[in-house]
């Protein structure tokens, strides 16, 4: 029989699982929040840092470049939807395994390559022409490659996206990560030579261990929600939620059947559920990606201002997993500014008027620049 949750019950239990409850970011190092979330959006690096900070208590994005750069124990790389994210170097063998194949060869890119003169043999040359000058001269910058590719006969374009995609190409394929930049630009070196990875799971184990690890950090959930998050192609998706077998618990939020893992508790404590539960979330947090659209952690009627087209995600306010507004960081004066932009009054969010609520925003915005070692005023906007 299915357990009952109140809609609010399960915002709190997402929160909870995406270490964003205050009691669940305690010891958390930067390897630990990217293994709890399976990975952080990080097509900006920046907001990936930001994502680490609303999930961990004191760290800095000095942690973040030392886990990146020296530590190593992160790694920015393409996997989950075939888009970058930072994840933890423990997960990268299992994370390759599965979305390596499934994207290397998906979406526009393909199609774009033919249209730059690139056939599947060429783009396959490139990518062993890559693998080859990184091991003799790499790191390499994305302009250091291109170079390399035209020296070695590979007709490609400089200036056009085309390294980006051979780039994004080998890594997928488990040649290239993304490295300490080399003056001030992004940089890429053999994924051994960097890191030391376990052997790969085979296909199936890689599916099950990606849907129970899924399940963990986004539920409660759903088989539709794990395919929006993965961007795996169907049978892959049916695959991975089949086997999750015993150690998947249905519950019911609402009127919809979801699921969450046997491992989480039957209720949460007083401290993981009391309110209100205040996060500045930046561009593209993880969090608002792991749902498909009609469970998204927004109203619909607001939807525009977090996704204004264009493939933009803005930073948000989440109040008890909930998207209550907006936020913008201005760093061109001192102090830095925070400006929020709730969508409705704070005074309808919490018993306390608001007060709570815009007690926690504040603290927020002063962590924001604790985390960025920047002072920071916090504006609401309108009062």
């Amino acid at each position: 029989m299915s357990s009952r949750l109140t809609e609010r019950d399960a915002r709190h239990r997402r929160v909870h699982a995406q270490r964003l409850a205050p009691h669940a970011q305690e010891t958390a190092t930067v390897a630990d929040i990217a293994a709890a979330t399976l990975g952080l959006q990080a097509q900006e690096t920046p907001s990936a840092a930001l994502s680490v900070r609303a999930r961990g208590r004191g760290l800095t994005v000095a942690d973040v470049d030392r886990a990146l750069y020296e530590d190593r124990s992160v790694v920015r790389t393409w996997c989950m939807r075939g888009t970058l994210h930072l994840v933890a170097t423990d997960d990268l063998s299992l994370l390759l395994s599965v979305f390596g194949p499934t994207f290397a060869t998906r979406g526009p890119e393909p199609r774009r390559l033919a249209e730059w003169g690139l056939d599947e043999e060429a783009v396959e040359a490139a990518v062993e022409t890559i693998g080859s000058v990184l091991a003799d001269e790499g790191p390499l910058t994305k302009r250091d490659i291109a170079a390399h590719l035209v020296e070695a006969g590979v007709d490609v374009d400089p200036s056009s996206r085309a390294p980006n995609v051979l780039i994004r190409r080998a890594a997928l394929r488990g040649v290239l990560c993304e490295v300490a930049p080399v003056d001030g630009k992004n940089a890429y070196d053999l994924l051994d030579s960097w890191v030391t990875l376990d052997a790969p799971p085979d296909r199936e184990t890689a599916l099950a261990t990606l849907a129970r690890r899924y399940l963990t950090a986004y539920g409660p959930t759903t088989k539709s929600d794990f395919a929006a998050w993965s961007g795996l192609y169907a049978t892959d998706v049916q695959t991975a939620w089949d086997s999750l077998g015993d150690d998947a618990r249905e519950v019911r939020v609402g009127d919809e059947t979801m699921w969450v893992s046997t491992d989480a508790p039957d209720a949460l404590d007083d401290e993981s559920s009391a309110s209100p539960h205040v996060r500045l979330l930046p561009r593209y947090d993880t969090f608002l990606l792991g749902y498909e659209r009609t469970n998204r952690p927004i109203p619909t009627m607001y939807e525009s201002h977090v996704w204004p087209g264009g493939g933009i995600i803005r930073p948000t306010v989440l109040v008890d997993g909930r998207v209550v507004g907006t936020w913008h960081l201005d760093r061109s004066r001192s102090p830095a500014i925070v400006t929020v932009s709730p969508f409705e009054p704070l005074d309808t969010l919490d018993p306390a008027g608001g007060e709570d609520v815009r007690d926690r925003i504040d603290a927020e915005a002063s962590d924001v620049g604790r985390f960025l070692d920047t002072p920071v005023e916090c504006r609401v906007e309108p009062e």
